[in-house]
């Protein structure tokens, strides 16, 4: 079944089709050569207003959204902006755009906008990108307790970033790198080893380094231990 009706605002007659759940829009100047077999107009369902902005942008820049519609709107028709299914009430709101001033990571999400009144009629969600530089880089030693020689040592590095960042190990006084990737392991740790060990997190965007982490041998082996009183016990019962 087909009904009609006007809506002032968007100055449109409307006529909603039950079967395929469509709704057609066409200009209400003409409402009187209307007829309800009239091939259909631009649709105004939920597709029909569009999110429009620059899929990826830096940190610190300022990015412009633009809520777009095949339809013919009032000039003072008002927008509504929401990001991550809430409404927005910051940024600046003129006409049918949305300005955020030096992007954060924060502002990063799904952006859909509406007309007022009509808040039903919900554009698509669009995914805005913010990308930034390695920050917050920590260096995390996964030892039980003292490190004894013979023991596997792994020096796990963490980083936020956007896109994620390459990891490269470093040992203090050494020039070249000594391992990369998320994580760096000596399986059978002895005292040449031992140093300040530091990751570094790079992207195209920047780099940063962690702290320095002291690794070190701090006790004998339980097996050593007994190797040496073995030999003490073997040289007090020797004729």
């Amino acid at each position: 079944m087909l009904t009609s009706l006007t809506m002032s605002l968007l100055n449109l007659v409307i006529i909603t089709a039950e079967a395929d759940e469509h709704i057609y829009c066409r200009d209400a100047v003409n409402e009187e050569n209307w007829t309800l077999t009239a091939t259909p107009g631009a649709q105004l369902n939920v597709t029909d207003l569009q999110v429009e902005t620059q899929q990826s942008v830096k940190e610190g820049d300022s990015v412009t959204l633009t809520c777009n519609s095949s339809c013919s709107l009032p000039q003072k028709t008002t927008f509504i902006w929401y990001k991550n299914t809430q409404r927005l009430t910051t940024g600046t709101m003129k006409e049918n755009q949305l300005q955020l001033e030096s992007v954060s990571r924060d502002d990063a999400g799904n952006y859909q906008c509406a007309v007022s009144g009509y808040e039903h009629l919900i554009s698509p969600p669009v995914y805005f990108n913010v990308i930034y530089a390695p920050r917050n880089v920590v260096v995390v030693l996964n030892s039980s307790g003292v490190i004894v020689e013979g023991d596997s040592v792994t020096l796990s590095c963490s980083s936020d970033s956007n896109p994620p960042a390459e990891i490269s190990w470093f040992k203090e006084n050494q020039s070249s790198a000594v391992g990369s990737g998320q994580s760096f392991s000596i399986s059978s740790f002895n005292s040449s080893h031992s140093g300040r060990f530091y990751c570094e997190a790079q992207n195209k965007h920047g780099s940063q380094r962690s702290a320095s982490v002291s690794v070190t041998v701090k006790g004998i082996h339980y097996k050593q231990i007994l190797l040496y009183l073995s030999c003490l016990k073997s040289e007090v019962f020797t004729p």
